[in-house]
């Protein structure tokens, strides 16, 4: 009975839920649009909207991204967009970052709306013929446009000495019809271009000065003409190398699997357990640290102590805290050692252990530790002044000989590296040679172009600098190139070639640093599976859970200290694996105050260059 009654309750539930959820939708199922140009070079426009709303909305949108001034949106029930906004019920609207919210309940019904705006700054006029290349829409629109049909008229309706193109549009139809320029489209998808060009007199503009004393109407023709040739011969262009580039693929991969198995930063020697853990221990904490990331992070100053402790110039105890009451803390204190002292360690002192008491100086591990009685702006003030102290000492300890030359460059890598940019580099180009963009447009990709592969040459062994080049390579195809069979196939190539070239190693480790490399990602994988060795001998046990805290595994080897269950007598002489658990949580540097990024506030700010295009919609 109770199982009936609780799908009875549930069923209800969804029943409720479903009955209040807000399920609308709206369609636009026709655009009408009247743009005239005036002899001063501006264009008046109105556009006629009709919207079928199923569900309760505020209002409508639309997004302008040129010089558009005087905006106005009116209610009508005409089917007329020229006609005149006097009379018509006048809309409320809103502007921001160039999109109008016009405000106009609409609940399951369907409805007219007239906007009317001037757009400023679109025409460039020459000696001969003034230019304007517009999109009413663009891949900003998010709406499916039905039954769009845009007229646009010159200032003298005629059709003499007028021409006009249709740029990335596949599915409109451009033509002249009673002396404009109409252009038609049975439902213009949203994300879509719809980009026209009209070349006109220039003398129709006598309102208009000049913005370039010279001759243009035989060059935009010209290029106009090379644009078609390119767009009905691409096909054929890009077949012709296909097969090359399958082959290129086929080579790169091989050369990625080659280099992978002869690189020489492969560790060959003993892989034995016992062998590598011996490693592992018998390296300064401070260098397995450095060894697991390939440099020294804000957290290895832990293996630095760990390092002193080793080394028998500092102790290590566990003292009630200064900051809380009833709880616990770690002080390290530095000890009257005759151990040698060297510049970092020298630096290290003065930089933390600021505190002393009759036993000497010390340092709390409490005192870097996040206090949450403190702002983040004093947080970031003092992490920011950890952060500019572990540089200093970073620098010095990297100046230490047994931090130098660690690496060597791998030939091999500077060969694939110059090969693989100018591959790519000549496809890039060519590819540009035949895809139907701008002559404007290829010049400045092809400089940036050969820019890039320049550097990427000369700085080959610097992966930031390919990774520059193999990001622009994957993204500028697919904002100006058209997607075909050879457009996708070259991402592809520029994908593998690049995943290559990055993920290969340009240097590698000398021998003994391959070793301890080797073993530190050993140990790692011991310790996460709980496979790492146990010893009876307390003092051993805590050495490797400091070990397990240097390669940022402590959780896991906490958990197998907690089973030793040390007598009272042992606490003082182990802190570290008495409580393990607190250790492990201690020692965990996400809750200490030496990252300045985490408190600190960032902003961004975006803006929208002025040109033609948008899109229409609903709130």
């Amino acid at each position: 009975m109770k199982k009936y009654f609780t799908i009875m309750i549930l069923s209800m539930v969804v029943f409720i839920i479903s009955g209040c959820s807000e399920d609308r939708s709206f369609t636009i199922d026709e655009v009408q649009i009247d743009a005239q140009i005036q002899d001063d070079g501006t264009i008046t426009v109105q556009e006629l909207y009709t919207y079928t709303f199923e569900g309760a909305y505020e209002g409508t949108t639309r997004s302008i991204h040129s010089d558009a001034k005087d905006f106005q949106a009116f209610l009508t029930s005409s089917d007329d967009p020229t006609i005149s906004t006097e009379g018509l019920e006048k809309l409320t609207t809103e502007e921001e970052d160039d999109v109008w919210k016009i405000y106009t309940e609409s609940n399951n019904e369907t409805k007219r709306v007239l906007y009317s705006y001037e757009v400023h700054g679109s025409i460039t006029k020459y000696e001969d013929v003034a230019d304007l290349t517009y999109a009413f829409f663009n891949s900003d629109n998010e709406t499916d446009l039905d039954n769009v049909t845009i007229s646009i008229h010159t200032p003298h309706q005629t059709d003499e000495n007028i021409h006009f193109f249709l740029h990335d549009d596949e599915s409109g139809q451009l033509s002249i019809i009673d002396s404009s320029i109409q252009y038609t489209n049975s439902t213009l998808l949203a994300g879509k271009d719809s980009e026209m060009r009209l070349l006109f007199p220039s003398e129709q503009l006598s309102g208009m000065e000049i913005d370039e004393h010279k001759e243009m109407e035989l060059a935009i023709l010209q290029t106009e003409e090379e644009l078609e040739n390119r767009i009905q011969q691409l096909e054929t262009a890009t077949s012709g190398i296909t097969s090359i580039i399958w082959g290129g693929i086929v080579v790169v991969l091989l050369a990625g699997i080659y280099l992978f198995y002869v690189h020489p930063n492969r560790y060959r020697g003993d892989k034995g357990s016992d062998f590598l853990i011996r490693v592992f221990e018998e390296t300064d904490p401070l260098m397995n640290s450095f060894l697991k990331k390939g440099s020294l992070m804000p957290e290895s100053f832990i293996a630095a102590l760990f390092s002193l402790k080793q080394r028998g110039i500092v102790t290590m105890s566990q003292v009630p805290s200064e900051r809380t009451e009833g709880e616990y803390t770690y002080r390290f204190s530095w000890t009257k050692s005759q151990a040698h002292i060297n510049e970092a360690d020298q630096f290290f002192k003065k930089w933390l252990f600021t505190e002393s008491d009759e036993k000497g100086v010390y340092f709390l591990l409490e005192s870097i530790q996040e206090d949450q009685h403190l702002s983040d702006e004093e947080k970031e003030k003092q992490a920011e002044t950890f952060h500019n102290k572990f540089q200093q000492w970073e620098e010095i300890v990297m100046e230490q000989d047994r931090f130098q030359d660690l690496r060597r460059p791998f030939s091999g890598y500077t060969l694939l590296s110059i090969i693989s940019t100018i591959a790519v580099s000549a496809l890039c180009y060519y590819l540009l040679t035949i895809q139907p963009i701008s002559q404007t447009e290829q010049w400045i990709l092809t400089v940036i172009l050969g820019v890039l592969a320049i550097l990427s040459i000369w700085f080959r062994r610097q992966k930031w600098i390919l990774g520059l080049l193999y990001f622009y390579l994957l993204v500028f195809p697919t904002l100006f190139f058209t997607v075909n069979a050879g457009t996708i196939l070259s991402l592809v190539f520029y994908g593998i070639t690049g995943l290559v070239v990055l993920i290969t190693p340009a240097s590698y480790w000398i021998k003994d640093i391959r070793k301890r490399k080797y073993a530190v990602r050993h140990a790692y994988h011991l310790f996460a599976t709980n496979q790492y060795p146990v010893s009876s001998e307390p003092d051993r046990m805590e050495q490797r859970l400091e070990y397990a805290i240097v390669i940022g595994a402590e959780d896991k080897f906490a958990k197998v200290c907690k089973e030793l269950n040390l007598t009272q007598d042992l606490k003082s002489a182990f802190p570290l694996i008495y409580y393990p658990d607190a250790t492990a949580s201690t020692f965990n540097t996400s809750n200490m105050m030496i990252n300045p990024a985490v408190y600190g506030s960032n902003s961004s700010s975006n803006t929208t260059s002025s040109t033609g295009g948008g899109g229409a919609g609903a709130f």
